[in-house]
C-alpha cells in the first residue's frame, strides 16, 4: 500500500475562470470550504497508458479565478487486482480535532463487488494516509456493483456524521444514507431519496447543503438528460421536492456538480467536458475544465449566476445601444484574454429568434447558440443555421421568454469555453474549439433585435 506521505505535490499557479492542469483534465470536483479557502479536490483524468486511473488531485482558491494546483494528492494503485485500481468521487471533511478525512470510491471493474467506500486522513489536506481497514461495501439491500460517490457532512441535530452514497435498489437509482459517530464505522440507515424521474437512472455525485433556511439536495442523472438536478426540503430528512418550473441550472455541457457554501454564498462546482478527438462536430466525453456557478436563493429556487468575485475581476465589455435588423449581424472581435460580454436584449412583438454565432471570420458559422421565443428555449447547435432543423441541439436549456420586455446576457469567453448566463436564471455551458480567440457575432434571424448595455 502506498502512503500519501511518499508523494509530494508541486504547486502551480493558474489564473483562469475555467482552470485545468496543463497536461490533464478535471473530472468530478469535490469542493470543501475549510474556513479560509475552497479546497477543490477532483478526479484527475490523465489520459495516459496506465491501467489505473483517476487519482485525487487538488486545486485551492479564494475567488474562483486564481487557483493553486497541487496536482495529485491521493494516488490510485496501478495493479489490476487492487480495489483502488481507479479512484471514484468522494468528499472531504474536517473533524472537531482539525483532522482532514477523505472518503472516496475504490473502483475495479474486474472485481466483485466492483466498488467500495474507502477512507484516508490528513493533517493538512495535502499529504494523506490511507486507512484500508475502514473500507466497506454495499449493504445487502443495495446492488453491490453500484455503490459510490460518498458525500459526508456533520448533521448537528442528530450529532452524527452522515454519508450519502449513490446506490441502486429495486432496479433504480437511490441515494443511500449511512451514519457514524467516529468517521470509522458506518451504519446503513436506508434510502434518503429515490429516483423520481420515471426512469431507472443512477443519481451520481450527491450533495446536501443547508442554505438560507432550506436544505438543497443536488445530484446528476447518469443517463437520460445527464445534467445536475436539485430538490428542496425544510428538513434534512426531506421530503425533497422538485422546484417549480425547472430542476436544473445548466445543460449537459456541465456535469457532476457538487454544492458547497462558505456560509454566506452558495456555489455549484462541476466540469465542462472536452469532446471526442477535440473536434466541434463530436460528442462530449468525460472530464474537461473546472466550472463554478454561484447560486442565489429565491422563492425556494436556486438561480445561477457568474460568481461575484469573478465578475468583479475579469475584463468586461458592455453591449452598446444599437439595433440589428432582421437578417443582419454585428461582429465582435476575438480575444486571447478571458472576456465577459454583458448587456440586454430588448424584445418586442416582432422579435422571434436570434443567434450568437462563433468563429464568425467571414464564413458561415458551425457554432450557433439560438434563442427561440416560439420554442421557449436557448439551444447550442454545432451545425450551420441552415442545418439546425435537421439535427437535435447538442445542448439546450428551457427559458420562458413569455411577456418579457428584455433579457439580460452574461457571456463568458475563455479559450475554447463559452458560457452563457441568461437573465441569471439558466446557464448554457459549452466547449467550442473554433471559438478560441475568434470573432463572434449576433445575428437577427426573425425580427429585429435591439441590444443595450
Amino acid at each position: 500500500m502506498v502512503s500519501k506521505d511518499m508523494i509530494f505535490s508541486k504547486k502551480t499557479k493558474i489564473q483562469q475562470v475555467y482552470p485545468r492542469s496543463s497536461e490533464s483534465f478535471v473530472g468530478d470536483p469535490m469542493p470543501y470550504f475549510n474556513g479560509e479557502e475552497f479546497m477543490i479536490y477532483y478526479l484527475e483524468d490523465l489520459r495516459d497508458d496506465q491501467i489505473g486511473f483517476h487519482p485525487f488531485s487538488l486545486m485551492t482558491t479564494t475567488d474562483f479565478l486564481t487557483y493553486t494546483d497541487y496536482g495529485e494528492v491521493i494516488p490510485f494503485v496501478n495493479d489490476h487486482k487492487n480495489q483502488e485500481l481507479a479512484l471514484g468521487t468522494g468528499s472531504i471533511i474536517i473533524d472537531s480535532d482539525g483532522l482532514y478525512h477523505a472518503f472516496y470510491t475504490g473502483h475495479n471493474g474486474s472485481l466483485s463487488p466492483k466498488e467500495a467506500i474507502m477512507h484516508a486522513t490528513s493533517k493538512d489536506g495535502v499529504k494523506w494516509d490511507k486507512k484500508p481497514d475502514h473500507t466497506f461495501f454495499a449493504s445487502e439491500q443495495y446492488e453491490a456493483d453500484d455503490f459510490r460517490d460518498p458525500y459526508v457532512f456533520y448533521e448537528e441535530t442528530t450529532e452524527e456524521y452522515w454519508m450519502l452514497i449513490t446506490a441502486r435498489q429495486n432496479e433504480t437509482g437511490v441515494i443511500a444514507k449511512y451514519t457514524s459517530t467516529d468517521l470509522k464505522s458506518w451504519e446503513d440507515k436506508g434510502v434518503l431519496f429515490s429516483n423520481d424521474f420515471g426512469n431507472d437512472s443512477n443519481l451520481e455525485c450527491p450533495s446536501l447543503v443547508f442554505f438560507e433556511g432550506k436544505w438543497y439536495l443536488a445530484f446528476s442523472d447518469q443517463w437520460d438528460q445527464r445534467v445536475v438536478h436539485y430538490r428542496v426540503a425544510d428538513d434534512v430528512n426531506g421530503p425533497f421536492v422538485k422546484p417549480a418550473n425547472i430542476d436544473h441550472w445548466d445543460s449537459s455541457g456541465f456535469y457532476a456538480g457538487r454544492l458547497e457554501t462558505d456560509g454566506e454564498k452558495l456555489y455549484m462546482v462541476g466540469w465542462i467536458p472536452t469532446k471526442e478527438q477535440h473536434h466541434d462536430k463530436q460528442h462530449y466525453n468525460w472530464a474537461g475544465n473546472l466550472a463554478v456557478h454561484e447560486l442565489v436563493a429565491k422563492d425556494d429556487r436556486l438561480l445561477p449566476t457568474l460568481p461575484e468575485s469573478v465578475e468583479n475581476q475579469i475584463n468586461t465589455i458592455a453591449f452598446t445601444d444599437q439595433v440589428v435588423p432582421e437578417g443582419q449581424t454585428i461582429v465582435f472581435d476575438g480575444s486571447d484574454e478571458t472576456v465577459l460580454y454583458s448587456g440586454q436584449i430588448i424584445l418586442d412583438e416582432q422579435t422571434k429568434k436570434w443567434a450568437f454565432q462563433f468563429n464568425s471570420n467571414g464564413n458561415p458559422s458551425n457554432l450557433n447558440i439560438v434563442f427561440d421565443t416560439g420554442r421557449n428555449a436557448v439551444s447550442y447547435y454545432n451545425r450551420s443555421l441552415d442545418l439546425v432543423e435537421k439535427y437535435d441541439p447538442q445542448t439546450e436549456m428551457p427559458f420562458d421568454f413569455g411577456d418579457r420586455s428584455q433579457v439580460s446576457i452574461k457571456l463568458v469567453l475563455e479559450n475554447d469555453i463559452v458560457v452563457l448566463y441568461l437573465n441569471d436564471e439558466v446557464v448554457l455551458s459549452n466547449r467550442m474549439y473554433q471559438a478560441n480567440a475568434s470573432n463572434w457575432s449576433i445575428l437577427a434571424i426573425d425580427g429585429n433585435i435591439k441590444i443595450d448595455s
